[in-house]
């Protein structure tokens, strides 16, 4: 098991919501982010970004969200 941290950021780098923090197994996993920040609110339309940790691996990559 490894600590893995995904997180969702706006275009200005502030932190939107935490979708996984914790430890999980090695494999496949899905994490789906709804919209919403972690007050609850639904986000604006527009461009985000993801940052994955897992153990010494790092990835971060870019997303959209539309209504």
């Amino acid at each position: 098991a490894q600590s893995v941290h995904l997180a969702i950021f706006d275009a200005h780098g502030r932190l939107i919501r935490t979708l996984i923090h914790g430890p999980r197994q090695p494999g496949r996993h899905e994490a789906v982010w709804n919209g919403r920040g972690g007050d609850g609110r639904m986000q604006a339309s527009g461009l985000y970004f993801y940052r994955l940790e897992a153990g010494p691996h790092h990835q971060t990559g870019k997303m959209s969200l539309a209504k």
